[in-house]
Formats: C-alpha cells, structure tokens, sequence
C-alpha cells in the first residue's frame, strides 16, 4: 500500500523475511514438541492450545526444509503455562453533559436551550495475563540452549455512558478469546527462535525532483511491481549509469533520488549487492540524506539475513558479493 509522507516523498509498505535466531539445519531441521507444563490444573487447557498452536506453526514455517518429528527431533522444546489469568474492572468517571432542549418563546416560536445534567463515563478494563516458558534442548547432547519465560498482559478497553437520559454499557469482553490471544502472542514471538518470520515494513521512496517517470516507477512499487519499476528509476538515472560519471549540482536532487529508489526497489528485489552499490552512489551524490544512509544499513543487514536463511535452508543457494558489487 502506499500514503503520502513527507511533501517530496512517498512511502510503501514491503513484506521482509527474517531468519530464525536458532538455526536448527545443523541439528537435522528437525524439531520435536514435548511436554507443555502446567502447574496449576486450571491451565492445562491453556497448555495444551500452547502446545498445538507452536506445532501448528512449526509444520506451516517458512522453511520447508524443516520438519516436525514426534520424537528424536534435532530440537526438542518443552514449555509451561505460568499464569493464564483474567480479570476485569468497570472504571466510573462522573462529569457534567449537555443536551438540547426544545421549547417555544413567547411569541410561540421554538428555540433550543442547552440543558446541563450528570452523567457517568463508563470504561471496562480487562487483562489477561499469559506467561510461558519456553525451553530447547539439543535432542543430540541434551544441552539447554535457550530457556526464556515470555509474559504478555493483553489489555482491551470498552467504553460506555449512563445518566437519567442514556444507558448504554461497555461492550463485554470474552475473556477465552483475551487469554487466546494473550497466548498467541506470546507463541509467535517465541516461534522467532525457531523459524524464520515476516514483518511489514514502511520504505521511503524520493519523487527525484517531481520526475514524471520517477512517479511512475514509485506507482509501480505501489502496485508491488518492483520488476517494473526499477527500469523506470534506471531511465531517469539516464546518461550517469557510470560509476565515474559526474552529476551536475543542478542535477545531483534527481538523480541522486533516483539512485536511491532503484537501490531500495533492488534491496526488496533481493538484488542485495546491486541495492548496496546504489544506496552508496546516492549517497556519494547526496550526503546529507541521513535516512539514505539507514536504508543502506538495511540493505546490508538484509544481505546478512539471506545468508542466515540460506545457512537454515530456507532458501536455494545462491551468491552476492555485497562488498565488491558494482552498479550496472
């Protein structure tokens, strides 16, 4: 999707893969759920969900090469519901509201009056509180290598009024579908250890000095059509392609954006080396760009994740050089 920024500037929402932290291909890609804990009786529902929504997600990962095993796995990963609680407060704040009364004047024409009375705000509050625990071991040495508790309070707010004149409660809050939820939180970000996982990210893109094809490749992004945008950035780059060519101060504003758009479109092509070489000409050209210089630093980390991916087998092996890339 795309929304105006900045008055020059446009900004488009991107998926990003991110690696898992563990990279469990060492181990065989395999991983085996055990025992779910839960010390107090009136979790062991809760642990259960817990147990099914992380083997749930392990069989549906990003990474296809890895596989969930009964038993045996590479990875063995225990846990245990800690708390699994809910509770629920009605918060009263009394004030003063207005309302518009009807009447007729003297001359038997009507007017409106403002009409003060009390009345109460209502805000229902509840919170559910998961905490879990989470453990992995190496199904091959028996050694703990992770062990983390993750706590998440999930807080849902509703809102309502009374008075002589209204009477219109907050909304009721499911408790099950808090906890579900509080829980389900506390699983993905505990998956992240274990398997790689997508973000949205919101990517600048310049309007190259309000370039008529420049807003055409930024329309392209939009569309998510990044292959065809980035030809478009290419044109408009024109004669400068070159890496010794020099840009004319009058020209440094278009060209030194254009430069930019394509190394961005290329960093979510995953054309890393070609993105860095941009990103570093676009610089070169426009110095003083301190969020050219985050993107830059993006691209990098992004190369770094391929890599990590690779390693885990999440992708197909392929090179980039992102230190010796020259720009095409």
């Amino acid at each position: 999707s795309l929304y105006l920024g900045a008055c020059n500037t446009r900004v488009v929402t991107m998926t990003v893969t991110r690696p898992a932290m563990l990279n469990a291909a060492a181990v065989g890609n395999t991983m085996t759920v055990g025992p779910v804990a839960a010390p107090n009786p009136q979790y062991l529902p809760a642990a259960a969900e817990v147990s099914a929504n992380l083997q749930g997600r392990i069989t549906n990962s990003l990474n296809r090469s890895i596989r969930l095993v009964a038993q045996g796995g590479g990875i063995v990963i225990t846990g245990a519901v800690l708390a699994n609680d809910y509770s629920e407060v009605v918060e009263r704040n009394n004030r003063t509201c207005s309302r518009s009364v009807q009447t007729r004047n003297a001359q038997g024409q009507i007017e409106y009056r403002s009409e003060n009375y009390p009345c109460t705000d209502l805000r229902r509050v509840g919170t559910a509180v998961s905490r879990v625990q989470f453990s992995i071991t190496n199904g091959q040495s028996g050694q703990v290598v992770f062990d983390q508790i993750y706590d998440n309070p999930h807080r849902i707010v509703t809102t309502g009024i009374e008075s002589s004149y209204e009477n219109n409660p907050p909304a009721y809050i499911n408790p099950d579908q808090a906890l579900a939820t509080a829980r389900g939180e506390n699983v993905e970000h505990f998956a992240r250890v274990i398997l790689p996982w997508q973000e949205q990210v919101n990517v600048q893109y310049e309007d190259c000095n309000g370039d008529a094809t420049c807003r055409q490749g930024i329309e392209q992004a939009q569309a998510n059509n990044l292959a065809g945008a980035e030809p478009l950035f290419t044109t408009v780059i024109g004669q400068f392609q070159t890496a010794g060519a020099a840009v004319p101060p009058d020209q440094a504003e278009k060209i030194g954006e254009a430069f930019y758009n394509r190394g961005v479109t290329r960093m979510y092509l995953g054309r890393y080396a070609q993105a860095v070489a941009d990103l570093t000409r676009a610089i070169a050209i426009r110095p003083d760009e301190d969020e050219w210089q985050n993107q830059l630093t993006e691209a990098q980390q992004m190369s770094r994740d391929e890599e990590a991916l690779r390693q885990q087998g999440a992708i197909a092996n392929q090179t980039q050089d992102v230190q010796r890339a020259g720009t095409p």
